[in-house]
């Protein structure tokens, strides 16, 4: 995009880029521009954290702890992030039912209008008693809400970068956060949650982040080829005028270029002149601009879309199946087959039929790229320091941490690999992340294994000295090692090779990644009869 602004205004262009969660400035100016010249400017911003932390065991409990965040004060505003849109509709329907708590409830998600979200907002922000907003990531940043007492997270967020986000948005006209952690009560394992929440608090006081290369992103150039078509009303457009929007990143040479074309001509997004080496608009790329969907590369699960019967909500799906369906298209959802009868942006309208023709399954997004190795292996390194902030844990947190931490440094050391033996298999607790769980499973030939951001589950004993410790030396496991889940629409079309290269960029281009294998080959595993009790 800042390339083809650059080719708009035919003059040296002046930029500046801000920001205050990427670990190596240097890394901006190379994935935007390559190796232009720039001036870095580093300084330190830092603001105290003001943390807390405890469990909610009940929907009681954390009535209560909003009652003791508004009463006794004239106004106060919260800002509540959940990670599933359920729950805020849960947590709005819970503080709603309370005639106790005088305040106005927002919600705000993906899901909601353009207009709503933006009415909510200004609702919110002109607020002049308590009022509360819950919200998914959507509120995480770019949008002024104004001043917010305090931000409280319901459940651990998926990244130091999306908690950074998140408690940025706490008390801004003041030098210092303010941020309540809530361990869920649907949680699976509280002592997890609140490690990794203690792990996110001190990495945000130390500034520290993680270090990822930038990333050879294939899936941008193929959505950028569509913009710049779009743009053109569909034209034919010379591949040489594409490359140019390139011409900086050195990973992108012509023939990938035109391999990434001629995938899209072939699935009905471009078509290619019949004698001049051109690409204009095929009928796909017009659905993508009547979708909206051409703007972005966003994660296919990072958008849904609701399948309805009339006006009832069947449910949701995500947002890519509306190119893969058309009226008349037979679908199976909710355990029965249905005939669509409209498709939008909004909503894919159906209704019930008995045909017997060919049906189509909605695809849907699966857990992601597992890029948790930088938290998890923070939380192991925590683990066995002695400066852990206790004080920012409830008191019946902080004395089920300390019961834990006492009891797991004695029967295992930092540089070791605790395990349990069980009838399901060896449990090993590496703290490496799930994608580097996973390769470890593949490259020791486990015939059946599980994988976790925490622990490793095999059938089979590990020689954790044979694993290698350079990422690059697992390339031969790379098309094992890939997920389709969680893919924007246009790394979806690319050729299957770029798919893979570029989901690899999580485990080629990260520190961690390397950090952790290092960890994990010079490390003895230790049988120990119990971790998490």
């Amino acid at each position: 995009m800042i390339q083809r602004l650059k080719q708009k205004i035919e003059r040296p262009l002046q930029w500046a880029a801000l920001s205050a969660t990427v670990g190596r400035l240097s890394d901006v100016r190379d994935f935007l521009f390559g190796t232009e010249e720039a001036e870095f400017l580093e300084f330190s911003a830092h603001r105290a954290i003001k943390s807390h932390i405890r469990h909610i065991n009940h929907e009681a409990e954390f009535i209560k702890c909003i009652k003791q965040l508004t009463q006794g004060y004239p106004t106060t505003k919260l800002l509540v992030f959940c990670n599933a849109r359920r729950e805020c509709e849960r947590l709005a329907g819970v503080l709603q039912q309370e005639r106790s708590l005088r305040l106005e409830v927002f919600t705000h998600y993906s899901s909601l209008s353009a207009e709503v979200r933006v009415e909510i907002e200004h609702k919110f922000s002109q607020a002049k008693s308590h009022a509360i907003c819950i919200s998914t990531s959507t509120l995480e940043l770019g949008i002024d809400i104004g001043n917010i007492n305090a931000v409280i997270l319901w459940g651990v967020p998926s990244g130091v970068e999306s908690f950074l986000q998140r408690i940025g948005r706490s008390n801004r006209r003041e030098n210092q956060t303010n941020v309540i952690c809530l361990v869920t009560d649907q949680t699976s394992n509280h002592i997890e949650d609140t490690l990794s929440f203690l792990a996110l608090i001190d990495t945000a006081q130390k500034g520290q982040l993680p270090l990822r290369s930038p990333y050879e992103l294939y899936g941008a150039v193929g959505q950028q080829c569509l913009s710049m078509i779009a743009s053109d009303k569909g034209r034919f457009t010379r591949v040489s005028d594409l490359y140019k929007l390139f011409d900086h990143q050195k990973y992108l040479d012509r023939p990938k270029l035109e391999a990434i074309l001629d995938e899209l001509s072939s699935k009905e997004y471009l078509q290619k002149h019949g004698f001049k080496n051109q690409y204009g608009a095929a009928d796909n790329l017009y659905r993508l601009e009547d979708y909206r969907l051409i703007y972005g590369n966003f994660g296919i699960g990072s958008r849904q879309v609701e399948v309805c019967y009339g006006s009832k909500s069947l449910g949701e799906v995500p947002v890519d199946n509306i190119l893969k369906i058309r009226s008349g298209t037979l679908v199976r959802f909710v355990g029965q087959i249905w005939k669509v009868c409209k498709v939008s942006s909004q909503a894919i309208l159906v209704e019930p039929t008995q045909s017997k023709g060919k049906t189509v399954n909605f695809s849907y997004s699966g857990k992601g790229l597992g890029t948790d190795s930088f938290l998890y292996n923070q939380i192991w390194q925590l683990i066995h320091r002695e400066d852990i902030q206790a004080d920012v844990l409830s008191k019946s947190l902080n004395q089920q941490i300390d019961s834990w931490l006492a009891g797991i440094r004695q029967i295992c050391h930092i540089n070791e690999i605790p395990f349990i033996q069980s009838i399901e298999g060896t449990r090993y607790y590496t703290f490496g992340g799930y994608l580097v769980n996973k390769a470890i499973g593949l490259f020791t030939q486990q015939s059946v294994f599980q994988a976790s951001p925490v622990s490793l589950l095999t059938h089979s004993r590990i020689d954790w000295a044979s694993i290698p410790e350079n990422p690059q030396a697992y390339q031969p496991l790379f098309n094992f090692l890939f997920e389709s889940s969680e893919q924007s629409i246009y790394q979806d079309l690319l050729p299957a090779k770029f798919q893979i290269h570029e989901f690899m960029q999580a485990w080629l281009k990260d520190a961690t990644v390397n950090d952790v294998l290092n960890r994990l080959a010079n490390s003895t595993a230790i049988q120990v009869f119990s971790f998490w009790n």
